[in-house]
């Protein structure tokens, strides 16, 4: 089932690295990567490449290597502003759902491309986030929450590959990291620019809806004609429906 590129490839990989990409799974099928001991594959081919030199008379000093794995709080950069807001208040809506009784739920945090005290917090189902996955073996499905990809045909993907040449080209590569969480103003303290490409767009719809929302409201409270108020509110219960149609359809394509 591999082309002849990628199986090559996969020849000449270590045969523990071979079991850890067949063997170790998501619940989804996807690959576990926390798993992969990517540290202990490099030790592998640079000491497979000390003894070729050494063979050949180029290398003559030893080679003992002890690798160390680094999950994903060692790999990234201390949290900006930005991080510290959205974790403080993911967990601090967790707090408040958990005191109401509500369970079964996720938070949901809306408008994030804004100042954190224009976030819009609320809950989601976790059934709503659900989604049907096919399976090998005796279970056809799964109900997985699905992670998110990256969009191919995406804003921040696109974004990132008009400036692939100029990158190959110069030295032009922003450091993550470390975001140190107290800025001084010499320090930039926007959000991370995919933030915005994946999200402004949407949060600027929604601030326009809720501002003709706003003026219908207005309006409605000195207008005489009824008929004119039984029109509008047919309008609006048609938009929803066709608000709560798209989400229904959406939910079913993923």
């Amino acid at each position: 089932m591999l082309t002849t590129w990628s199986y090559a490839l996969y020849s000449s990989l270590p045969d523990f690295f071979k079991s850890q990409l067949l063997i170790h799974r998501e619940i989804e099928g996807s690959v576990k990567l926390a798993q992969i001991e990517t540290e202990k594959l490099l030790a592998y081919l640079v000491d497979k490449e000390l003894k070729a030199r050494k063979a050949r008379g180029e290398y003559s000093g030893s080679f003992a290597p002890v690798t160390h794995y680094f999950g994903y709080q060692g790999r990234s950069g201390h949290p900006s502003k930005f991080d510290c807001s959205l974790g403080s208040t993911s967990g601090f809506a967790a707090g408040v759902l958990a005191s109401f009784g509500l369970t079964g739920v996720s938070v949901s945090i809306r408008q994030i491309t804004q100042a954190p005290d224009q976030w819009r917090v609320g809950a989601v189902p976790i059934m709503a986030l659900l989604r049907s996955h096919p399976r090998t073996g005796y279970k056809r499905t799964d109900l997985v929450v699905r992670s998110e990809d990256v969009e191919l045909s995406g804003p921040a993907f696109q974004k990132m590959k008009q400036q692939l040449r100029a990158w190959k080209k110069g030295d032009l590569y922003m450091n993550p990291g470390p975001i140190q969480f107290d800025f001084d103003k010499h320090q930039d303290t926007k959000m991370a620019f995919t933030l915005h490409l994946m999200y402004d767009r949407a949060d600027d719809l929604v601030e326009e809806i809720r501002g003709v929302c706003h003026s219908i409201q207005n309006d409605c409270l000195f207008t005489e004609h009824s008929h004119l108020l039984h029109a509008a509110l047919a309008s609006l219960k048609s938009a929803k429906q066709v608000i709560n149609s798209l989400a229904h359809t959406m939910g079913e394509l993923e």
